[in-house]
């Protein structure tokens, strides 16, 4: 004899209800970072990759260095470029001169002596990324993005 007891349909469709709202409950919310974005919310490591027209030709750069509170830090900058040798330069610099509270603002990056670039950037709500580009220099015209590692 078989003494399983057997959940009607209204009662099986009720626990999966249940079951699916304590799911939906538990899942991790995404959230969008808000007020004011301050040089300080980008402390930390990042990696800037950026291409374009350069001194050198066509070019391709990667800089990975750490801003501190003051959005400001040092780093190295590989390079690779048409007419230019490849590089590797410790010591470079990247600091942000003027964040809005919107994320709107502008960086520079040098990239060895009397060598640097001026950025007009924009901060992502969250912080994790933001994009920058040359656009004063038509000579010099690198732009691409950066990630919070």
């Amino acid at each position: 004899m078989n003494n399983q007891r057997q959940l009607t349909p209204p009662a099986r469709f009720a626990l999966l209800a249940v079951l699916g709202v304590v799911t939906i409950l538990s899942l991790p919310k995404l959230s969008k970072a808000t007020g004011a974005i301050v040089k300080a919310d980008l402390a930390g490591p990042w990696q800037i990759a950026l291409t374009g027209n350069t001194g050198c030709g066509s070019s391709a750069l990667l800089f990975n260095g750490a801003l501190n509170g003051a959005g400001s830090g040092t780093g190295t900058l590989v390079g690779h470029s048409t007419g230019c040798a490849d590089s590797t330069s410790p010591g470079q610099t990247f600091t942000i001169t003027s964040l809005n509270p919107n994320g709107s603002g502008t960086a520079n990056l040098t990239c060895g002596p009397g060598c640097g670039w001026n950025f007009t950037i924009q901060v992502a709500p969250d912080r994790s990324t933001f994009n920058l580009v040359d656009v004063g220099d038509p000579l010099n015209t690198p732009g691409g993005m950066a990630v919070h590692q």
